[in-house]
């Protein structure tokens, strides 16, 4: 039973099965996937206590996961679109941090990045990628990471709401391939909009406005025929949730007296609201893809199941809206699970989260090489307890044969001292090849073919940064420049600074023509380095 139970730890890290949790302003949700299906779920308000790492202890009991998820969000996470040129993820990433801030308001030192292209976009007629570049404060993310450490869960990734969406979409949401499809996930404070083409996600958007919105606008006081409504926080957010959006002819009465429908008078300037940011980021849609129309949409989060919220939207917006639970489509509920229980429509981001928590990572990068390292050292010992009998057994036999192959051993070693000085006479032919080579190069340069030219050096002596090592500078046939040289600097930096210095030499009034011949990384006393060779025409 031990063996078993080391063995389990060597290679699943002591867990088992799939943890995807959603921690938002009002409650923590979570989701559990073991063998390929979902065999847990479940949320629970976090109320005034705000105690989170408790509510986690309480919802996952004594369940070990091998894999824990979760995402970040809010005003402390930023998620930009933009069109780029088609290239390589190295390329990409290049060029975001050469214009980070036009696609990020924090800097690379107080945020961790992530991009992930979406798919093809048109600008100006040109077929580009569209790609999301997400980041998020380091400070928001070590907190989040902090919050689940107390719950006594570790962070396999950190992922942003989006991709979730996106996921459950692509897995439940039964979209057409020529489809356009716009999903509400209407929460608290906020609620996430993503757009999506079949099953291609083509733009990502947050509003401010959501439950909260509706909540506080129901706590202005008004005078009605039968008294004055005034209502505290607490009881707004209960009559929201008992009466949500009454209509015009709801004939019942409040304990007070006030008829039912006076709370639908208190509503309407956020639900106007929120119907405004939604038709504006619909028509934003509409014109910088090219679609006509969005043939469906889709409503989910706590505040999507306000009583008459979804026939409003349909209505004030003309698009089909549907409640979009995939625990209620695709049997994914407990049995004999109650009516009023069915809360899937929910966990839709938890549950996506499942099916794509691997779009970005946030997880800082220390905590990324770590995990991989406990992975590989798992592994490693793993090796070393399976091996271990097959070792012994050709130590003992090495050992029976020792003694029948000292002669063999012996005439080796002759060999190989042979071979020794046959490779040193080598070697020493080869240098003075090298020498030879060495004096005829000198010999060309003396006879002018190849001339260093000291205004020349000078002038790119005058531009080149403190960071750039200059190798060597070969002037031919009076116009060509050649320049070899070495970058130190970050590792990201490296091709940035190269790409500085070659836009300084092109707009100097001295050289044109600017190209890069060959560049390679290597290392310099323990560091990353690029070694270049740059080639230019002198005026």
């Amino acid at each position: 039973m031990a063996t078993g139970s080391t063995f389990g730890n060597l290679f699943g890290g002591g867990g088992k099965g799939t943890l995807c949790i959603d921690i938002g302003s009002n409650s923590v949700k979570f989701v559990k996937m073991e063998g390929g299906r979902v065999t847990d779920y479940g949320f629970k308000e976090i109320g005034e206590a705000f105690d989170v790492p408790s509510i986690l202890r309480e919802l996952v009991k004594d369940y070990k996961p091998g894999e824990v998820f979760s995402f970040v969000s809010g005003p402390s996470v930023s998620l930009r679109q933009a069109p780029f040129p088609k290239m390589n993820r190295r390329e990409l990433k290049d060029a975001i941090l050469l214009r980070l801030e036009k696609y990020s308001p924090f800097t690379l030192d107080e945020a961790i990045l992530d991009f992930k292209t979406l798919g093809p976009v048109r600008e100006a007629g040109a077929i580009k990628d569209n790609v999301m570049v997400v980041a998020a404060r380091k400070d928001i993310v070590s907190d989040h990471i902090s919050t689940l450490r107390k719950a006594g869960l570790e962070p396999t990734g950190i992922s942003v709401i989006p991709f979730a969406l996106q996921a459950a979409v692509k897995k439940f949401g039964k979209v057409r391939p020529d489809e356009t499809v716009c999903l509400l996930d209407i929460g608290a404070e906020f609620t996430d909009m993503v757009f999506m083409k079949g099953e291609r996600l083509d733009l990502a958007r947050t509003i401010t406005t959501a439950g909260n919105a509706v909540t506080e606008a129901m706590t202005v006081a008004i005078t009605t025929e039968e008294g004055q409504l005034a209502l505290d926080a607490y009881d707004a957010e209960n009559l929201k949730r008992k009466y949500g959006l009454p209509s015009e002819d709801d004939a019942d009465r409040l304990p007070s007296g006030i008829m039912v429908k006076r709370l639908a008078t208190l509503q309407r300037p956020a639900l106007e609201r929120f119907v405004a940011e939604v038709n504006r980021s619909i028509d934003y849609y509409r014109r910088e893809f090219g679609e006509t129309k969005i043939d469906r949409l889709l409503l989910c989060g706590g505040t999507a199941a306000m009583k008459g919220l979804r026939e409003y939207i349909q209505s004030n917006l003309g698009v089909p809206a549907e409640m979009f639970d995939p625990f209620k489509e695709f049997g994914l509920y407990k049995k004999a699970t109650a009516p009023e229980d069915e809360v899937g429509y929910r966990l839709v981001t938890a549950l996506g989260l499942l099916y794509d928590h691997a779009s970005v990572d946030l997880l800082p990068g220390e905590m990324k090489t770590g995990k991989f390292v406990a992975r590989d050292v798992r592994l490693a010992i793993a090796g070393g307890v399976l091996w271990v009998g097959l070792l012994v057994f050709i130590y003992i036999v090495l050992t029976g044969w020792s003694q029948a192959s000292v002669m063999q051993v012996n005439r080796l070693k002759r060999d190989l001292k042979a071979t020794e000085d046959a490779n040193k006479e080598y070697f020493a032919l080869e240098g003075q090849i090298k020498e030879m080579e060495a004096k005829q190069r000198s010999l060309t340069g003396v006879v002018g073919e190849e001339i260093v030219s000291v205004p020349v050096l000078a002038a790119v002596t005058r531009m080149i940064p403190a960071n750039i090592q200059l190798n060597s500078l070969v002037l031919t046939g009076q116009k060509t420049v050649k320049l070899t040289g070495v970058v130190s600097s970050e590792p990201f930096l490296l091709d940035i600074d190269l790409s500085q210095f070659m836009i300084d030499l092109e707009g100097s009034p001295g050289f044109q023509q600017v190209q890069l011949v060959s560049k390679s990384r290597s290392t310099l006393q323990g560091e990353a380095v690029l070694e270049f060779e740059i080639q230019c025409v002198t005026e």
